[in-house]
């Protein structure tokens, strides 16, 4: 097949729009929020109708996890053509994520449904800190309340989210890290090196990849993404987000779709996620993935362009989007022979990155 529609008009359907073109095939963008379709790398809208997506696309593919409840996207997104229908079904209420989780022997964090006012303080009593999650719709930290044990419950609005939200316990990680994945059509499945991630009040700000010492992870890892994504009878990239607790992983989220923490891949390997999304689903057979070096991976949030940045170490990606704070308008990739060396690169970009950032260079390094 030589043509995919991805559902959302955003930069990741651009990027899978980008890879796709070199090679010769065609992914189309649908705007929910406009009802249009965005022709390949165009930003031309045109209006489409059902019956032509279904004359046009043996393939339906998403960039994101939420649509309107009505209307086209909604259609296609249910449509049998879709490789993220079972997903889409499961992955986006916290609920059904966890309880598939649960459901599949795979570890995560203890949990609990948050169905009345009072479920709070019970699970505070049985976890000691909890974390308080909307079960849909949370992103970037929005949706998310942290309360340490001892702490104040007053900040989560706990009658608002009753019937509407889980609590999680707490857990006392090492490190985060996700591993970025492929399945194919056909079943064929392709997997990154675990990547180490940094979040600051819930947004992603730093990636390294690949982790340091994590090679006894790696295979646990690959499996419990591949039992997932069978699970759903997934096609495409997806990743998986986990906290590192003495020695082993634990769940934290899903991606059913192309990643931020996977951007290192842009220049951090011989295929970017986004080239191996268009793979699968196009029935390219996934090639053995080489990595070069040691990559960063530098979000670029609320903060307009610098001609400055195309002076500093390693190579920019622009999204082209309104800026407003706590946006993510673009990533700097800085690739180096070995983690040490990304060191000098990283502190060229020291003005776009939260303090605390040589700290979990330090950190990565004393691993290994």
């Amino acid at each position: 097949m030589n043509r995919v529609l991805v559902l959302g008009g955003g930069q990741l359907g651009l990027m899978m729009a980008e890879a796709a073109a070199r090679l010769g095939l065609v992914v189309d963008r649908y705007d929910p929020e406009r009802a249009l379709l965005l022709p390949g790398t165009s930003d031309l809208a045109v209006p489409i109708s059902w019956e032509e997506c279904q004359e046009r696309y043996p393939v339906i593919t998403v960039e994101r996890e939420a649509f309107p409840e009505a209307g086209l996207s909604a259609e296609l997104a249910k449509s049998n053509r879709c490789v993220a229908r079972g997903a889409l079904e499961v992955i986006p209420d916290r609920f059904t994520q966890k309880s598939m989780l649960d459901k599949l022997g795979i570890p995560t964090a203890p949990w609990m449904t948050l169905d009345a006012v009072e479920d709070l303080n019970a699970a505070v009593e049985k976890f000691g800190g909890v974390v308080v999650k909307a079960r849909s719709g949370g992103y970037d930290g929005r949706g998310t309340w942290i309360v340490g044990e001892g702490g104040d419950l007053g900040a989560v609005p706990a009658a608002e989210l009753a019937g509407k939200a889980i609590v999680e316990k707490k857990i006392p990680f090492r490190r985060e890290l996700s591993i970025v994945g492929a399945r194919s059509i056909s079943g064929e499945t392709l997997f990154y090196p675990l990547t180490r991630n940094w979040h600051v009040d819930g947004i992603l700000r730093l990636s390294l990849a690949p982790a340091n010492a994590s090679a006894d992870l790696q295979k646990p890892a690959e499996q419990m993404l591949q039992r997932i994504m069978e699970e759903l009878d997934y096609a495409g990239v997806m990743a998986v987000e986990f906290f590192e607790v003495d020695g082993e992983l634990v769940v934290n989220e899903i991606a059913p779709r192309v990643h931020n923490s996977g951007h290192w891949t842009h220049e951090g390997a011989d295929w970017s996620q986004f080239d191996l999304h268009v793979h699968a689903l196009a029935g390219v057979p996934l090639h053995a993935l080489n990595v070069h070096g040691a990559t960063a991976m530098v979000n670029l949030i609320g903060t307009p362009f610098e001609n400055a940045w195309l002076q500093h170490p390693g190579v920019v990606h622009w999204y082209g989007k309104s800026v407003r704070p706590g946006r993510k308008l673009g990533h700097a990739n800085l690739v180096a022979e070995s983690l040490d060396g990304l060191r000098a690169a990283l502190d060229a970009w020291a003005d776009v990155l939260p303090e605390g950032y040589q700290a979990i260079l330090d950190s990565e390094l004393a691993l290994g």
